[in-house]
């Protein structure tokens, strides 16, 4: 048979077919590939928003809370629990063009509730400066028998291990009784040295023989107050030494306004009379002069009981006054507010007053009285002229010991060693304050609770003395310790949309100092996922 010259091969047509379905094959592996990349890139881009939203929330916190205004205002002085100023907040303009809605954050942290019942999530930075402060307890004491004796009394505390963080901060290379230095660490492999030194972190703790993770950080691993799945260990939630302990703080030496305190060392005596008067007013101002000008140590005597016959009390606060005159063969009488202000004025007119006492606290001052130099000419019988301490009465203890707190100060430099926040702190660092009994911190926990924060009694602590029944003596131990105020703050922010969507979590550790707010410690929480549910 022969084959038709106008007719082609069928295989042309097969191959034809091939190119099409390889075509077709290859178009659809482009377009996978071209999808997967596109979802890739919206969720890296979707991701790398969030981490921006939650970085935002750390930036926000640091302007609000440096901020006298906002701070007094719209966080009523506790930023620890701000629900209104720290949740949902929209990041720019809250353009919800977005399928997810407009990007917000959220700070959130967990620790446990005032009144024991367990861990709570709040909206807020937590206080820092609420904690024990390793690096200050060690500065204010360099024996470190301070720092053990409050280590001590922290749950799950052995003397060992208490010895070794002592060890590991205090300046000496000797080991303590049961501690550990640099010759132990030697052995170890690797080997490294003890820091015998301030830490900058806390989590080098975990370098001081017999720390663990699960002391320093108890079961909450990804710190969002619960027990989630891998972290149950068969007890209860807990957050170990880290919800007692830090190594951030900072304390500026100025008021509550942001002004330099006065200081009552100053050798310029004219000019501190000054600055006391504005700051003080007139009475306060003159009894604080007379005070240094007129009277030794031991000049008067103060003596404080809880009760008394014959005491006086207010604000929950009983005082015994007992008194003692530089001349007791004298009668005395009692000197008017203007001789007081006459005695003192005359002696720094003379330009030759010199200071006879100094006033290490301003506590010292409870319970003394100053007898006011004679007039020239005066005879020997002539009655002494004493003044009492304005702090005596109970009703201007109220009125004038926060003033003194916070408008004054016995150290000198524009910085303090950083204190313990006693109106943030938890029962267990409470109880770890040098000369406290338990019997003061219930007081403290009870009147706490219902404290105006903004208040200056709050802001300085003088709450303790004059609501919560604190011996002024056992106040003027704690002095150096504690404060109402603080700047350094913990938070973890986490960022997301409003709708749905990926979740970033980010930890940070703020120092909230007005005028210069910066930050101390940052880390990406991420990775141990979102932790906390999103308000959205």
């Amino acid at each position: 048979m022969v084959r038709s010259p106008n007719r082609r091969p069928g295989y042309v047509l097969v191959a034809v077919l091939l190119v099409v379905v390889v075509l077709s094959l290859a178009s659809y592996r482009y377009l996978a590939a071209m999808t997967s990349e596109a979802i890739v890139a919206q969720r890296t881009t979707e991701q790398a928003q969030v981490r921006a939203y939650a970085i935002s929330g750390v930036y926000d916190a640091m302007a609000k809370i440096s901020d006298p205004n906002t701070f007094l205002n719209t966080l009523a002085g506790n930023p620890t629990n701000a629900p209104t100023a720290f949740t949902n907040v929209a990041v720019g303009n809250g353009d919800e063009s977005s399928y997810r809605g407009a990007g917000q954050f959220s700070l959130m942290y967990a620790a446990a509730a005032p009144d024991g019942s367990g861990i709570t999530v709040y909206n807020g930075a937590a206080d820092e400066q609420g904690k024990l402060n390793i690096n200050t307890l060690i500065k204010l004491d360099p024996t470190g028998e301070v720092l053990y004796a409050a280590l001590m009394l922290l749950p799950n505390m052995t003397e060992d291990v208490a010895d070794a963080i002592v060890d590991w901060v205090d300046a000496d290379d000797t080991p303590r009784t049961s501690g550990a230095e640099s010759d132990y660490y030697a052995g170890l492999t690797p080997p490294y040295q003890a820091k015998n030194g301030p830490l900058n972190s806390i989590d080098e703790l975990l370098l001081v023989k017999g720390v663990t993770p699960q002391l320093l950080y108890g079961n909450d691993r990804n710190r969002n107050g619960r027990l989630d799945p891998g972290e149950e260990d068969g007890n209860d939630l807990n957050q170990g030494w880290s919800a007692f302990l830090t190594v951030y703080g900072r304390e500026v030496n100025a008021d509550s306004d942001g002004n330099a305190r006065v200081f009552l060392q100053d050798t310029d005596m004219s000019t501190n009379y000054e600055a006391l008067t504005d700051a003080l007013g007139q009475e306060m101002a003159d009894y604080v002069m007379a005070y240094r000008l007129f009277t030794t140590s031991s000049t008067a005597t103060t003596t404080l009981s809880a009760t008394s016959s014959g005491s006086s009390s207010s604000g929950g606060m009983t005082i015994v006054i007992t008194t003692t005159s530089k001349t007791s063969s004298n009668k005395t009488t009692t000197a008017t507010p203007d001789q007081v202000t006459d005695a003192v004025q005359n002696a720094l007119a003379l330009g030759t007053a010199k200071e006879k006492n100094k006033i290490s606290s301003v506590l010292s001052l409870v319970n003394t009285q100053v007898t006011l130099p004679k007039a020239s000419g005066a005879g020997p019988n002539t009655p002494d002229v004493v003044v009492a301490c304005p702090l005596n009465d109970p009703a201007k203890m109220q009125q004038y010991l926060p003033l003194l707190l916070d408008k004054t100060t016995t150290t000198s430099g524009g910085e303090m060693v950083p204190r313990i926040n006693v109106n943030t702190a938890p029962q267990e660092v409470l109880m770890a304050l040098p000369g406290v009994s338990p019997t003061d911190v219930q007081n403290a926990l009870a009147i706490r609770s219902g404290l105006d924060m903004t208040s200056l009694e709050a802001r300085t602590g003088a709450w303790l003395v004059t609501q919560a029944q604190m011996s002024p003596t056992v106040f003027q131990t704690l002095e150096k310790y504690i404060s109402g105020r603080s700047s350094v703050y913990r938070l973890q922010s986490l960022g997301y949309f409003a709708n749905s969507g990926p979740v970033a979590r980010v930890e940070a550790v703020i120092d909230t100092s007005p005028g210069a707010p910066r930050i101390l410690y940052f880390r990406d929480l991420t990775d141990l996922g979102g932790g906390f549910d999103p308000p959205r």
